[in-house]
C-alpha cells in the first residue's frame, strides 16, 4: 500500500514508519522538521499541516492511504493557551488533510484520536460510545478534537473508509511519561486526591502496532480505543516508582483529584483488529 505519513517525526511516527516498510508499504512521510529521524530512502516532504502555501491534495495524490499523526503536544500541558497550537492542527489541519484526500482519491484514512478527550467515568468502563467533555475548563482540548472527527466521520465510508483512533495517554520514551519518572527521581511527584481515579495509557509502539493494524484491517467506519489495561493513578505512579528504582510518592492531600477518570475500555480493537498491548507501560 501507498502510505502518506503525516506527522511521521514525531514520537509516535518514528516508530511507526519502520513498522509499515517492514510490512511492505511504501511510506511517503510529511513533517516540519526532523526528517533525518527516519530511515533511508523514506521519501519526504517539509511541511507542516497549517504551512500556508502547502498544495495539500498534489502531495497526497498518488496514494493509496492517509496516516495523520499530525500534533503539537505541550511542553506545559497547564500553561495558560499551552493546547491552542495542537488543537488547530486537529481541527484546521485535519479538515484541510481530509478533503485534500476525496479530492485526490485517496481511499483510506487513519486518524490519530485521543481518549483524553471524554468526560469522567467514575469507576465506569469507557468505551466508544461514551460522551466528551462538557466541562468547559477542558473545552481547549475538548474542542478541538470534536471537530478533528466530525471532519473525518463526516466522510462517507464508502468514500473514503476512514477509521478514528482513540489512543490513551501515551507511555515510552519521548512522552509525559518521561517527565513523570523525572518528577518522582528528584521527590516532586505527588498522587492526586486519594488517587483512586483511574488512568488508561498505552506505549507509544503498542500504538503504532494498531495504525498498521487499522491501515490493514479496519472496518470503514469505525472509532476504537486503543489503550492498555487501566490503572488507579495511585497504583501506577507507585509501580512506576518501583519501576524506576524510586521511592513511592505521597498523596497530594487534596479532597478530589483535579483529572477526570477514564478506565477505557478497549475491547472493540482487541476483537476487530486483533490488537493486543504487546510491550507495555513501563520502562525498561
Amino acid at each position: 500500500m501507498r502510505v502518506f505519513a503525516v506527522g511521521a517525526t514525531g514520537v509516535l511516527g518514528r516508530r511507526l514508519v519502520p513498522l509499515l516498510t517492514a510490512r511492505g508499504h511504501k511510506v511517503t512521510a510529511m513533517a516540519p522538521d526532523r526528517l533525518d529521524s527516519l530511515p533511508e530512502g523514506i521519501p519526504t516532504v517539509r511541511a507542516g499541516l497549517l504551512d500556508s502555501g502547502l498544495d495539500l491534495r498534489a502531495q497526497v495524490e498518488g496514494h493509496d492511504a492517509v496516516v495523520n499523526l499530525a500534533t503539537s503536544m505541550p511542553r506545559d500541558p497547564s500553561a495558560a493557551g499551552a493546547w491552542r497550537p495542537t488543537g488547530r492542527i486537529r481541527s484546521v489541519g485535519t479538515g484541510a488533510l481530509v478533503e485534500a484526500a476525496r479530492a485526490a482519491g485517496v481511499r483510506r484514512l487513519v486518524q490519530m484520536s485521543i481518549t483524553m478527550a471524554y468526560a469522567d467515568g467514575g469507576d465506569g468502563w469507557l468505551a466508544e460510545d461514551a460522551l466528551f467533555d462538557a466541562d468547559p475548563r477542558r473545552r481547549e482540548i475538548v474542542d478541538p478534537v470534536a471537530e478533528m472527527e466530525r471532519a473525518v466521520s463526516a466522510v462517507p465510508p464508502t468514500e473514503v473508509a476512514w477509521c478514528l483512533l482513540r489512543g490513551a495517554r501515551f507511555a515510552g520514551p519521548g512522552t509525559a511519561q518521561d517527565t513523570q519518572c523525572g518528577q518522582l527521581a528528584r521527590g516532586e511527584l505527588r498522587i492526586p486526591g486519594d488517587g483512586r481515579a483511574f488512568v488508561s495509557m498505552v506505549h507509544v509502539v503498542d500504538y503504532a502496532a494498531a495504525v498498521v493494524a487499522a491501515l490493514e484491517r479496519a472496518p470503514a467506519g469505525w472509532t476504537f480505543n486503543v489503550a492498555d489495561e487501566p490503572l488507579r493513578v495511585g497504583d501506577y505512579y507507585t509501580r512506576l516508582a518501583r519501576a524506576t528504582g524510586c521511592a513511592p510518592p505521597e498523596s497530594d492531600g487534596a479532597d478530589e483529584s483535579g483529572i477526570p477518570s477514564h478506565r477505557i475500555d478497549s475491547t472493540a480493537a482487541r476483537q476487530k483488529l486483533g490488537w493486543h498491548p504487546a510491550r507495555g507501560i513501563w520502562p525498561s
